[in-house]
């Protein structure tokens, strides 16, 4: 939302409603800077928070984006004639010279989740000792980095050493979240329950660096906008990998999407601060809505020990814990192993960036439809639905039926989180981020099997007979399941 000044003096046009009186002058400032009225320099106001919001969530998405890069290399690594994957001379000179097989590549993926999961949770003790603001951005800049040195270890270096790079990325972007989380600490505090699962906060790693930015009025919208970041990655990664493959080379998907985590920091080095009071040129009226904000609505915790006992021998607690493990196990098996499955139906890398971007595309607009609005999906009918299509993708030979029931599976994947997320606060509003933080670590394992189990099952190379181990990979999770929504009834 931008907001034009009227005039020097900062008067809006008398043509102008109160309404629009009242939001502008919301965001009208002096600048607290040089403590003066800032209409002679600068005629626009973007509002910080909002400003604070979009970077965010950006990060997420160029995060997410990044994940998908291993993906679109291993269809080349493993194919039998992967100059039949690319389009461009420049492209099959550039192939990848490496002889890998899946099982190598499926514990490759795994590295990078374990290292995720060490840094995880110890990742909140240095939100505590740290600005969140300047461990997120750097933690990012640093994933970045190494995202560049990938290429360079997969050639010239080996197999090893490129696990132990991707097992670092791994540990730096496991302190995002973390940190995230740190910076929104308040919302957990400020909001009831029910606002809160309404709309959308479905874990800590996704309530993004709006700790002191957000107010009650506004936190929904902005934190459900930083969460389908998490979610957008995909759409952008996917096509963005493949063409780039494609056309130009494997290589230079690295480097794009580490040289865009680069460039996001520049910007969130200059216009991100950790609170509003220490930005120099946000609006004193922005400031002080978003401080009577907290003032009025923050709910203060102290002195209460944590009940790990209680938690720790509680079935509902558990319950939640396998179905986490259920949707980290589907989310990292497809962002890592879903170009591998669509290359095997003839698609070049180009087309299998497209068609693969096309089912979480209709996750997120599921999500901004059903969750962002508050609109609450039972959890075993969206299982169950999730189980079917797998179930139809088992006994599917053609690529246009492939991407039709994967996109179902895909998108019924959105509606499933709210269904039972909201467990965590039926259960103890005040130790909701104490949960969250418990069943997302556990849930982590599933996404470092996931990969593991089907580089094991689906062969060596990519060739019809190897859509038997994808039966077996789908079956298990139509079990993982089924399996889950069973642990919710009870």
């Amino acid at each position: 939302m931008v907001y034009m000044e009227a005039n020097e003096t900062g008067n809006t046009s008398s043509n102008s409603n109160t309404s629009a009186k009242d939001a502008s002058d919301l965001n009208k400032y002096h600048c607290r800077k040089c403590r003066c009225s800032c209409n002679g320099c600068i005629n626009v106001y973007i509002p910080k928070r909002y400003l604070t919001t979009f970077l965010t969530a950006m990060g997420m998405v160029i995060t997410y984006a990044m994940r998908t890069n291993l993906g679109f290399t291993a269809v080349m690594i493993l194919a039998e004639e992967p100059s039949e994957k690319v389009g461009t001379p420049d492209a099959r000179w550039n192939l990848p010279t490496v002889h890998w097989t899946t099982s190598m590549v499926g514990v490759l993926h795994a590295t990078f989740y374990i290292g995720y999961i060490l840094t995880h949770l110890p990742g909140g003790y240095l939100t505590t000792v740290c600005s969140s603001n300047r461990l997120y951005g750097g933690c990012i800049l640093f994933s970045g980095a190494i995202n560049l040195l990938v290429p360079t270890f997969i050639e010239d270096i080996g197999y090893n050493a490129t696990c132990i790079l991707r097992t670092i990325q791994g540990m730096s972007e496991g302190i995002i979240y973390p940190a995230s989380y740190e910076v929104l600490r308040y919302c957990s505090m400020i909001l009831s329950y029910k606002l809160i699962f309404f709309k959308g906060i479905i874990y800590p790693a996704s309530y993004g660096v709006l700790r002191y930015w957000s107010t009650s009025e506004e936190r929904g919208m902005l934190v459900s906008a930083v969460l389908t970041g998490c979610y957008a990655g995909a759409i952008i990664g996917f096509p963005l990998a493949g063409f780039i493959s494609h056309y130009i080379g494997w290589q230079y998907v690295f480097y794009v999407c580490g040289g865009s985590c680069i460039v996001w920091y520049m910007f969130w080095l200059c216009l991100v601060y950790e609170k509003p009071s220490h930005h120099p040129y946000i609006s004193d009226k922005e400031l002080d809505y978003i401080e009577d904000s907290h003032g009025s609505d923050c709910i203060e915790y102290e002195n209460l020990k944590t009940p790990w006992k209680r938690i720790l021998t509680s079935f509902p607690v558990w319950a939640i814990c396998f179905t986490t493990f259920v949707r980290y196990w589907i989310f990292i098996l497809m962002m890592t192993n879903e170009p591998y499955y669509l290359s095997m139906y003839g698609f070049t890398v180009a087309e299998t960036g497209i068609f693969g971007a096309i089912p979480h595309a209709l996750k997120v607009w599921l999500y901004s439809r059903h969750i962002v609005k508050g609109q609450i999906i039972h959890s075993n009918h969206t299982f169950a639905m999730q189980a079917l299509c797998y179930w139809m993708l088992t006994m599917s030979y053609q690529g246009g039926v492939v991407m039709i029931f994967l996109s179902l599976a895909i998108g019924s994947f959105g509606l499933s989180v709210a269904g039972w997320q909201i467990n965590h606060y039926d259960l103890s509003a005040r130790y909701a981020g104490v949960l969250v933080s418990i069943t997302s670590a556990f849930g982590t394992i599933g996404g470092i099997l996931s990969p593991i189990v089907a580089g094991q099952l689906t062969g060596s190379k990519i060739v019809p007979s190897d859509l038997d181990g994808w039966a077996k990979v789908f079956y298990i999770t139509i079990a993982l399941l089924l399996s889950s929504g069973k642990f919710l009834i009870i």
